[in-house]
C-alpha cells in the first residue's frame, strides 16, 4: 500500500498540473527555486517598462492627475511640461518619415500625428535602452530597490489615471446628454457622440463606472492590493480601449498605454494567478517589495502611499464637483431651457410653412445651457451658438460657432410658460417666430425610466 501512495505522488508532482503549481509556488517566494524566464521574456518586460515610462514621464494627461488634476494654472503647468519634451524636430521627422505628413498643430488628447510621432521616439528610445538595461541586468548587486522604487512610480501614475477618469464619471460630468441630442436624427451622430449619448442617457450606470475606475486607483495605491488593482484596471482600461477602438475616439493612444502599464504591474503575479486557476489550489499571497529595511520605515512609507492616494483622490472629486457646478449639469438650468417647436416663421413679414425644402425656416431652437443653444433647420440639421440670454433686457443673443459672422439679437416675450415670441434681425432680414415648449415626457428617452415588472419589451 505505501509503495502504491508513493508511486502515485510521484506520477501526480511529475503532471504538467503539478509543474505549474510548483511553478506557482516558486513566484511567490515559498520554494527555494525562483522562476526562470527566458531571455526573451525577460527582455521584452523590460522593452514594455522603458516604453511606458518614457511615454508616463512625457505625458501632460499623467503629469496632470499626479498634480490633482484641475484648470487654471495647472493645466498651464501640464501644457508647459509636454513642450518640456515634444522634441518637435525629432518627431517631426518621424512623422515625415513614418506617417508622410508634417506636424500640424496639436490636438491635446487626441489620436493626431503629433502623439503618434511621439510613440514612434519612444518605440526608438525604448529599443535603445532595453540592451543597455539587459547588460546592467547582469551585474546588479541583488537589491530590489530601484524596482520597488520603480513599481511604486507606474503604480502612483496609474492610480492617477484611474481617479481621474473615475472621478469625471463618478460626479458625473465626462458624459451629457443635452437637450439637442434628443431631436437630432440618430444617423446624423458620430460613432463618438452616439456612445457619448447613451452613457449620458444613464447617469447610474455612468457613475457605477466611475466608481470601478477608482476603485482601480485605490486598490492600486496600496502595495498589498496592488495586485488586484493592477488585474481590476487591466479589465477596465480593455473596455475603454474596446470601446475607443470601436466607437473611433480620438483617446486610443492614451488608453492603449494604460492598459499596457496595467498588464506590465500585473505581469510579475502572472505566475501566481496561472498556478491557482489551472490546479485549483488557494492563491499563494504576494511577497510585498519593501522599500527600505526597517520595518518602521515601511510602515511609515506604506501610511504616505496612503496619504498621497486619498489627497490625488479627493482633489480630483472637488475639481470635477466644482467644474460639474459651475458649467455641467450642476449648473442652474436657464429659464428657456429645453426644446421650442417653431410653430410660426415669417421672414419680412412672408409666412413661411414647415416645408422641408424650406432651407431658410427653422424648425426648432434647443437652449442646452445659459450659453449654448442650437438651431434645427427642416432638414434636422443643427447650427450650435454661443448664446447669452437676458431674461431681465429679454434678450438672446446668438453667434453661430460655425460662422462667428453670424450674429442675432432677439427681444423675446413669454405669453405663457411654454410659449416665446422671437423678433430680430438675421441676414439682412426681419425674423419673428413663434415656438412652443415640448414637454421632456414626450421623449421616451427621458420618460421611460426602469420596471421591475415589463408585460412587453419597450424596444422601439
Amino acid at each position: 500500500m505505501k509503495v502504491r501512495v508513493g508511486k502515485w505522488l510521484r506520477t501526480a508532482a511529475s503532471s504538467a498540473t503539478g509543474r505549474a503549481a510548483r511553478r506557482a509556488l516558486a513566484a511567490t517566494g515559498t520554494s527555494a527555486a525562483r522562476p526562470n524566464r527566458s531571455g526573451a521574456a525577460r527582455a521584452a518586460y523590460r522593452f514594455g517598462c522603458v516604453y511606458t515610462g518614457l511615454y508616463c514621464l512625457t505625458s501632460p494627461q499623467v503629469y496632470l492627475a499626479l498634480r490633482g488634476g484641475g484648470m487654471g494654472r495647472l493645466q498651464e503647468a501640464a501644457d508647459a511640461w509636454a513642450k518640456l519634451w515634444a522634441i518637435r524636430p525629432v518627431r517631426n521627422w518621424m512623422s515625415v518619415r513614418f506617417l508622410g505628413k508634417e506636424l500640424g498643430d496639436r490636438f491635446e488628447g487626441g489620436d493626431d500625428p503629433h502623439t503618434w510621432a511621439g510613440q514612434l521616439c519612444w518605440l526608438a528610445g525604448a529599443a535603445v535602452a532595453t540592451p543597455a538595461l539587459s547588460v546592467l541586468e547582469r551585474h546588479r548587486t541583488g537589491s530590489a530597490a530601484p524596482q520597488e522604487w520603480l513599481r511604486l512610480a507606474a503604480r502612483f501614475c496609474l492610480a492617477g489615471q484611474m481617479f481621474s477618469y473615475g472621478a469625471a464619471k463618478a460626479v458625473p460630468l465626462q458624459f451629457q446628454l443635452p437637450p439637442s441630442k434628443l431631436v437630432e436624427p440618430l444617423g446624423e451622430l458620430s460613432p463618438m457622440s452616439l456612445l457619448w449619448a447613451q452613457t449620458g442617457s444613464s447617469k447610474p450606470y455612468q457613475m457605477v463606472l466611475g466608481c470601478a475606475e477608482i476603485a482601480g486607483g485605490l486598490l492600486l495605491v496600496l502595495p498589498r492590493t496592488a495586485p488586484l488593482g493592477a488585474l481590476l484596471s487591466a479589465a477596465e482600461m480593455a473596455q475603454v480601449l474596446l470601446l475607443n477602438l470601436t466607437f473611433d475616439v480620438p483617446v486610443k493612444v492614451h488608453s492603449y498605454q494604460l492598459l499596457l502599464l496595467s498588464l506590465l504591474l500585473l505581469a510579475p503575479h502572472a505566475p501566481r494567478l496561472a498556478g491557482a486557476a489551472l490546479t485549483g489550489h488557494p492563491l499563494p499571497a504576494a511577497s510585498t517589495g519593501d522599500l527600505f529595511r526597517s520595518r518602521r520605515a515601511n510602515r511609515i512609507a506604506t501610511a504616505l502611499q496612503a496619504g498621497a492616494g486619498l489627497w490625488l483622490l479627493g482633489a480630483q472629486l472637488r475639481n470635477d464637483f466644482t467644474f460639474w457646478k459651475n458649467h455641467g449639469g450642476g449648473r442652474e438650468k436657464p429659464e428657456l431651457h429645453g426644446v421650442w417647436d417653431v410653430t410660426d416663421f415669417s421672414v419680412d413679414g412672408e409666412q413661411h410653412p414647415p416645408v422641408t425644402t424650406d432651407d431658410r425656416r427653422w424648425r426648432r431652437v434647443v437652449v442646452d445651457s445659459a450659453d449654448v443653444v442650437a438651431i434645427q433647420h427642416m432638414d434636422d440639421s443643427l447650427d450650435p451658438c454661443m448664446a447669452a440670454i437676458d431674461m431681465d433686457a429679454r434678450s438672446l443673443a446668438l453667434t453661430k460657432m460655425t460662422d462667428p459672422t453670424w450674429r442675432v439679437t432677439f427681444a423675446f416675450e413669454r405669453p405663457a410658460d411654454d410659449a416665446l415670441i422671437l423678433e430680430g434681425k438675421a441676414d439682412g432680414c426681419h425674423l419673428r417666430l413663434h415656438l412652443r415648449r415640448r414637454a421632456p415626457h414626450t421623449f421616451p428617452l427621458i420618460s421611460r425610466g426602469f420596471h421591475w415588472v415589463q408585460e412587453n419589451s419597450s424596444l422601439r
